[in-house]
């Protein structure tokens, strides 16, 4: 049995384990976070589904550069793409528990260069 009290500043859960309090603030947070993870799969399945032909759509100079190096293949371009987004994320986790209020304007200028990005790659 799990309950949930809903108040204006934190949702709190409890039920077996010891209770949970999320504020607005962290929800907040967590969809930025969920944003940029959500734009770089899409970017990736993009790579995927264009397959052998993004050597001419990628304009990334690092992104070709990692093309390149693997004959075209986009593995080894995916897998640094997934290790980076991994580690971005990772970080902002911990800026966040250190310093929320350094970690909003990253996260944010982040989710606004992301979402630059989503619009670059549907208008494409």
């Amino acid at each position: 049995m799990c309950t949930v009290v809903a108040t204006s500043d934190t949702l709190t859960l409890s039920g077996r384990k010891p209770a949970v309090r999320l504020s607005f603030a962290s929800l907040v947070f967590a969809g930025l976070m969920l944003f940029v993870g959500t734009v770089s799969v899409y970017d990736g399945y993009l790579v995927v589904r264009t397959g052998d032909e993004i050597v001419q759509f990628e304009k990334n100079p690092v992104g070709l550069f990692l093309l390149q190096c693997d004959h075209g293949d986009p593995t080894l371009f995916l897998m640094t793409k997934a290790l980076g987004t991994s580690v971005v994320l990772a970080a902002l986790t911990v800026l966040y528990r250190r310093s929320p209020r350094l970690a909003f304007p990253v996260a944010s200028a982040l989710m606004l260069f992301q979402a630059g990005l989503l619009v670059f790659l549907e208008r494409a």
